[in-house]
């Protein structure tokens, strides 16, 4: 399951991004349960890409987070650590919320 704390824009698309600490589990392929504060829904991993906070760019953190660099930086280290710095960027593809495994 992959979680959201808050009912993110791009969650209402069918391709969306996420990027989380780099655990080595989730692979191409796999369906995940998403489930945000007001909803529930399957969505399949189509993309990973190891990335390093230096690389996070505004434009990423616009479509990613709705909010600046800085901002997303800020957030990434209040729930990892200032030091931690393997992250994923995970593309999801929700299928019209109907992604069936």
């Amino acid at each position: 399951m992959i979680r959201f704390s808050k009912n993110w824009e791009k969650l209402g698309w069918i391709v969306f991004t996420t990027i989380r600490k780099n655990t080595g589990s989730k692979k191409i392929g796999q369906v995940h349960t998403i489930k945000t504060p007001n909803e529930i829904f399957k969505a399949k991993v189509i993309g990973l890409y190891p990335i390093k906070k230096a690389e996070i760019t505004n434009d990423l953190a616009s479509v990613d987070a709705n909010m600046n660099r800085i901002d997303l930086v800020s957030m990434l280290e209040k729930w990892y650590g200032r030091d931690f710095d393997d992250f994923i960027l995970i593309t999801l593809w929700a299928g019209g919320k109907r992604c069936e495994k």
